[in-house]
């Protein structure tokens, strides 16, 4: 569903990871669940050994504890659960960029870095090599892609939202609008999102502009300033206004 408003490598992988973290709520994922947990551990000490605030490690392990606490195909597979679990993410993502900026010149550098690493995380190790691989071509034969904390909040939200529309075409159905309503929504409101979205496309596909299908072509958002943040005066609100979101 991300591809033909985000065509770049890096927001299409977010975007994967965004799809697989929904499932992350079930027994059999658990693993991922630890390898989160520890990662943000050792990201948290590895920051706060370098004097930077440990937020993003602090984060990751939030969400590992969000997702083991949760149930299968309860609130993470909602609408709202998978915009709270897609925004955490996506802060995630935009504190660990900013420390990126700080250890390495080179941005395409730090998107592998932060790709990789949520796909070790997220990613079934079945797909993790061909994930890594294409991941890796992509970002350093394309062109350099803008950051800022919408687009990719957004590639995170609808690969999640992806998963969920795929959900509704299986027997047990979706809980979309849970906890204000627990009816479980089917493959008639999947065939209905599905059509919505082509419908879409193709409006935006047939407007003038060789830009109308991208998502930027709308949102006119200038990119992230990446400065360091000491852990001693971090501020979650001026964090934010720092990064231009607020």
């Amino acid at each position: 569903m991300i591809f033909p408003f985000f065509p770049d490598v890096y927001y299409l992988s977010l975007a994967v990871v965004g799809a697989s973290v929904v499932d992350l709520d079930t027994s059999f994922r658990y693993r991922n669940l630890v390898i989160m947990a520890l990662a943000g551990g050792i990201l948290a000490l590895t920051l706060q050994f370098m004097n930077i605030t440990p937020f993003p490690g602090i984060l990751l392990i939030s969400i590992a504890l969000f997702f083991f606490v949760a149930q299968h195909r309860g609130f993470v597979h909602s609408i709202s659960g998978t915009g709270l679990a897609a925004a955490c993410l996506a802060l995630f993502v935009i504190s660990f960029q900013n420390i990126l900026g700080i250890l390495t010149p080179d941005p395409r550098v730090s998107f592998l870095l932060t790709s990789l690493i949520l796909g070790i995380i997220v990613l079934n190790r079945g797909l993790l090599i061909l994930y890594a691989l294409l991941v890796t071509i992509g970002i350093f034969l394309t062109p350099l892609t803008s950051f800022n904390f919408i687009y990719v909040a957004t590639a995170l939200f609808v690969g999640s939202l992806s998963h969920l529309i795929l959900d509704l075409f299986t027997g047990n159905g979706v809980k979309l609008l849970d906890p204000l309503y627990k009816y479980r929504f089917g493959k008639i409101t999947g065939l209905f999102i599905v059509a919505l979205w082509l419908s879409i496309v193709l409006i935006l596909y047939i407007l003038p502009g060789d830009q109308s299908l991208l998502l930027n072509c709308y949102l006119q958002i200038p990119g992230v300033i990446l400065k360091e943040i000491s852990w001693n005066d971090f501020n979650p609100v001026n964090y934010l206004q720092s990064l231009k979101l607020v």
